[in-house]
């Protein structure tokens, strides 16, 4: 039975996603499955046709579900794409952060980038260090403006999260690393500390998995105390 409905907090079609959700859930599990028409959604959940395919749009824009035609609307395996996409639509185009949102943030992100330069120095190719010390050299030019160095600080992360060869540590820090840096930028916090960096591709390099655990702890922290410094400091025009 379905439960009553209020819409004083969110709209129709918000509701109607979440109960469609709740369907393929308990019902269509399987990748493929093949969901009830357009008209069965819409008298099932007493709505309107128009309500329905608002409410796919959103699904489909998720990664949740396919709509191909001539076959229907197919449930979709959830993939590397899926959970990027539902990551930086938590983050994408929020205000320059607090002190508190910043920490919060990158206490995550330590975690994985710990766990991440520690396996990079048991598993990296030579052609993985290679890229890592390639992103570090854009970095080490210093003629570089803000921007491209934030590109290359991100090639030098992705590079050692790719490095790992697993595909999730990619997946989840991929969103992160790159809210981070736009969070960054706006407040003015361009200290990217190269000496950090080069401490944690050398012991990468040194296959020293304890190192390399404890030199992207320091990078992490330098991080986080250039952006409490920078967040100080920083007024929005």
């Amino acid at each position: 039975m379905l439960k009553i409905r209020t819409f004083r907090r969110k709209r129709l079609s918000e509701w109607v996603v979440e109960e469609i959700e709740r369907m393929i859930t308990e019902e269509y599990p399987a990748p493929g499955a093949k969901l009830p028409t357009e008209a069965e959604l819409a008298q099932r959940y007493h709505v309107s046709r128009i309500v329905i395919r608002e409410a796919m749009k959103v699904l489909e824009d998720r990664g949740a579900v396919e709509v191909r035609a001539g076959r229907g609307t197919l449930t979709v395996a959830p993939n590397s794409d899926c959970v990027k996409k539902v990551l930086l639509r938590l983050y994408r185009n929020q205000p320059v952060p607090t002190a508190e949102e910043m920490e919060r943030l990158l206490e995550v992100r330590q975690v994985l980038e710990e766990t991440v330069a520690s396996l990079a120095a048991v598993r990296a190719s030579e052609e993985d260090l290679a890229e890592i010390e390639a992103a570090l050299g854009e970095m080490n030019e210093g003629r570089l403006g803000p921007d491209l160095m934030i590109v290359s600080d991100l090639r030098f992360h992705r590079g050692l999260a790719r490095a790992v060869h697993n595909r999730y540590f990619e997946m989840l820090l991929d969103p992160l690393m790159e809210v981070l840096s736009q969070q960054i930028k706006l407040t003015n916090a361009f200290n990217l500390g190269l000496e950090s960096h080069r401490a944690v591709l050398k012991q990468v390099r040194a296959r020293n998995p304890v190192g390399a655990r404890q030199a992207m702890r320091r990078l992490i922290k330098q991080t986080l105390a250039d952006c409490r410094k920078a967040l100080k400091l920083y007024t929005p025009s």
